[in-house]
């Protein structure tokens, strides 16, 4: 925690400067997700399962991800288009796996950055990245009713699970997570 202090302390600072986020619940994410590896990544093969169902026309959406938008991202597209182009660029599946990617100190996956119409380079980027993080966070305290000041648990269950009662991978993943937030306030 201290290494992570030291490192990107002003840049949580500025992140949650913004924010009603602690600076503490941002420094333990970065903790749990990456441990302050800033090319951190983690490919999903089920999240790209999805994916391949919504480009294939069998799912209208993933997530907040409709298909114009995933077809658009694919294809190179600035503008979603409703018919799949002719040619997909060379990089098409590749594109494809950075979605079902996460990325960065706090692993936002890739497809978030359709969602924020931002590129993968933002979200690896901790400045960017972790005001995303925050704006997800808020984005999880409205869904679901949540104080971010002082739900940690649940915010830290709808960090790693989508909700604020999912299990974790981890079974630590949020009492180290609460263990890294008391100790990032003692330093």
């Amino acid at each position: 925690m201290q290494d992570i202090k030291t490192r990107f302390g002003a840049v949580v600072a500025a992140a949650c400067s913004v924010s009603s986020v602690p600076e503490a619940f941002i420094a333990a994410l970065i903790a749990n997700e990456s441990g302050g590896n800033v090319n951190a990544k983690r490919f999903e093969h089920t999240v790209l399962a999805a994916l391949w169902e919504v480009l294939l026309g069998r799912k209208a959406a993933y997530g907040s991800i409709a298909r114009a938008s995933l077809v658009g991202y694919v294809a190179g597209v600035p503008v979603p288009t409703i018919n799949v182009p002719a040619n997909l660029p060379a990089n098409a599946f590749q594109r494809v796996d950075a979605l079902a990617t996460s990325w960065g100190l706090t692993q936002i996956m890739g497809y978030h950055a359709l969602e924020f119409g931002v590129t993968i380079d933002a979200l690896i980027s901790p400045e960017s990245g972790l005001q995303i993080a925050t704006k997800m966070l808020s984005g999880f305290a409205r869904s679901f009713n949540l104080d971010v000041t002082k739900d940690f648990e649940a915010m830290l269950r709808c960090w790693n699970g989508g909700h604020p009662t999912a299990q974790t991978f981890d079974p630590q993943y949020v009492p180290n997570g609460l263990a890294r937030m008391a100790l990032w306030s003692s330093l």
